[in-house]
Parts: C-alpha cells; sequence; structure tokens
C-alpha cells in the first residue's frame, strides 16, 4: 500500500536525524508480525523453555542498537532485515 510505503519512509527519515519517537514507531510497526513469525517457527522443545514474547524483545533489541548502521546503508527493506534478526534471535 503506498500511504504505508510513505509512512515508514518518513519514520525512517526521522529516525536517521536521530528522533526516539520515531525510532520506535519503526520497532512497533512490526512487532505483532515478528511475534506471529517467531511463534510459528519456534520448535516446541524450545516453546517449552522460551516464551515468544521474549525473543520478540530481545530482536528489537538488538535491531535498535543496528538501526543507525541499517539507515546508513540498507541492504534490505526494513521489515525483511527486522525479520532476519529476529530469525538469528
Amino acid at each position: 500500500d503506498r500511504q504505508n510505503d510513505v509512512d515508514l519512509d518518513r519514520l525512517m527519515q526521522s529516525a536517521k536525524r536521530g528522533d526516539q519517537e520515531a525510532v520506535n514507531g519503526l520497532l512497533d510497526r512490526y512487532r505483532h508480525q515478528i511475534k506471529r513469525m517467531v511463534h510459528v517457527r519456534l520448535d516446541p522443545r524450545v516453546a517449552r523453555r522460551v516464551d515468544a514474547s521474549d525473543i520478540v524483545q530481545e530482536s528489537l533489541i538488538v535491531a535498535a542498537r543496528r538501526l543507525d548502521e541499517y539507515l546508513r546503508q540498507p541492504a534490505l527493506p526494513f521489515y525483511p532485515w527486522l525479520r532476519q534478526i529476529a530469525w538469528n534471535a
């Protein structure tokens, strides 16, 4: 959807300028999708010991730390980049 792309671009530009609210908006924008992905792919043996929400939270913390680097040279669109971080977690 074109409006979503414009909103995402706006958030990314604001985050690049150091706007913490925009950073939070970027990370929150895909929180539910990331959680759904983690929940579906989480091995049942691991799921007994680890909650999907914990993995999502850890992933978003890692993404927040790496966001400046990503914004300087985005090799992937934002959601696939974020999804990759969650997958690695």
